[in-house]
């Protein structure tokens, strides 16, 4: 008994085939959408853009396939504004069609940062610790009667700042801080002893009566014949 005809066997002979080249197409098909996407085996060597203007730099990112992004700016003085300082992927480094290059830029003038509290609230290292730490360039300190090295205040071009003050990075900052030749000392009675130039005030005192009691004193009655 035969299940098959001749014509049944061919037809069925014939749908096989066809499911076998419609899956090899689409594997074919899977294969080159793949490569298409994510670009396999094309290589893009990052041009170097540090000192081209940020325009230069789009176009010939533009050129190569690969984006311009710019992320932060920064400033050197030296340098004119708008070039590009510093870029977020090698040069020379292969990379991958349609990548980002994160740009960081050169700004007109330098950031303004808020100046932290300082006065009556820190010593001279602190202090210069903090500034230093967020881009302020200290100068010399300026020296006032008080606690040595304790800082009372801040001064930009002269004048005092107070905490909070937006300041440019490119300022100089002075610190003024105590030089240590007027202290204060609480004794265990919660007196207090001050001393003027390194001398208790006490010994002053002293020296002073010693010279009222060696000079010479008139009686009345020499001044009544003078």
């Amino acid at each position: 008994m035969k299940i098959f005809g001749n014509g049944n066997s061919g037809y069925l002979l014939k749908n096989c085939l066809t499911m076998v080249v419609v899956a090899i197409v689409l594997v074919v098909a899977a294969f080159i959408f793949v490569g298409f996407y994510t670009h396999h085996g094309e290589s893009i060597e990052v041009p170097n853009l540090r000192g081209m203007t940020i325009s230069k730099a789009i176009d010939e990112l533009d050129e190569l396939g690969l984006k311009a992004e710019v992320v932060d700016t920064g400033f050197v003085r030296n340098l004119p504004p708008g070039v590009v300082l510093e870029q977020s992927m090698a040069a020379g480094k292969h990379v991958k069609s349609g990548r980002t290059v994160q740009l960081t830029v050169n700004a007109a003038s330098a950031r303004k940062v808020a100046l932290p509290d300082l006065a009556d609230n820190c010593s001279l290292r602190e202090a210069e610790a903090k500034l230093s730490a967020i881009g302020f360039t200290v100068g010399p300190p300026e020296y006032t009667i008080g606690d040595r090295d304790w800082v009372y205040g801040v001064k930009v071009h002269g004048r005092t700042v107070a905490a909070g003050t937006r300041i440019s990075t490119d300022d100089v900052i002075t610190l003024v801080v105590g030089d240590g030749m007027a202290t204060q000392e609480f004794n265990g009675n919660d007196s207090l002893d001050y001393e003027i130039f390194g001398h208790e005030i006490d010994s002053v005192v002293e020296e002073v009566v010693k010279q009222v009691e060696t000079t010479p004193q008139k009686n009345k009655s020499d001044e009544l014949f003078e």
